[in-house]
């Protein structure tokens, strides 16, 4: 018998062996998919709309606390009003911000932020004077009815921590007591009734303090004076 013939084998042309294997299946996105797809589009636009609506609120607010400041800072309130019940006593307390329109002959000098009036009769000027720092210092001077100060009190105090804050010490603010001309702060021994010597290391914060005072005596002598 002879042998028998051998098949032969039949080649594929490189063109199609590369077609086949570079054939990708074809992928389509079902209904659920796209729907999805248009939400997310969808989510930017309404988060960026309700961000929009949360600003607009916020600044309408801000304005609302800001009219509303204005309205009311002629009402005393934190430390001030604890210090006005502390030095003048518990009463009904006035606040003048507008001098003329009060009557007075002189106008509100820029220093002085409020004139306080307690029972119709006692009278005390909050007052922001330059110490070590610009505005540093926030006093509270009361008057006698002869214009002479009767006490005062620091209310706020911006100058360097252990050294400006030297001049809330009690001993410091009484110098200031009867005072009822302008003083001035000198480094030693005063001399004369018109000084006061400064605190160590807190000379800058002391004729703070001092200007502040003088302030309060001139503005005083400007409006209830003779």
């Amino acid at each position: 018998m002879g042998k028998a013939k051998k098949k032969p084998t039949v080649k594929k042309p490189a063109s199609a062996v590369k077609h086949e294997t570079s054939k990708k299946p074809e992928i389509k996105i079902s209904n659920k998919k796209e729907k999805s797809i248009t939400n997310f589009n969808f989510k930017p636009t309404l988060i960026l709309a309700v961000i929009t609506a949360a600003i607009t609120l916020l600044l309408v607010l801000a304005q609302h606390v800001a009219e509303i400041y204005a309205e009311d800072e002629n009402i005393l309130t934190g430390k001030l009003k604890e210090k006005c019940a502390e030095l003048m006593g518990e009463g009904e307390f006035e606040v003048i911000l507008d001098w003329e329109e009060a009557g007075y002959s002189a106008a509100r000098p820029k220093e002085i932020l409020k004139l306080i009036i307690k029972d119709e009769k006692d009278i005390a000027f909050q007052v922001t004077a330059k110490g070590f720092n610009e505005n540093g210092l926030n006093i509270l001077v009361v008057m006698n009815n002869d214009g002479s100060v009767k006490t005062l009190a620091v209310i706020e105090n911006k100058d360097t921590k252990g050294i400006g804050d030297k001049v809330e010490n009690e001993s410091f603010l009484n110098s200031f007591i009867g005072k009822s001309a302008e003083v001035r702060i000198i480094k030693g021994t005063p001399r004369s009734d018109s000084e006061i010597a400064a605190v160590t290391t807190a000379t800058k914060s002391s004729k703070g303090v001092a200007n502040a005072v003088n302030t309060a005596i001139e503005a005083y002598q400007m409006i209830f004076g003779e």
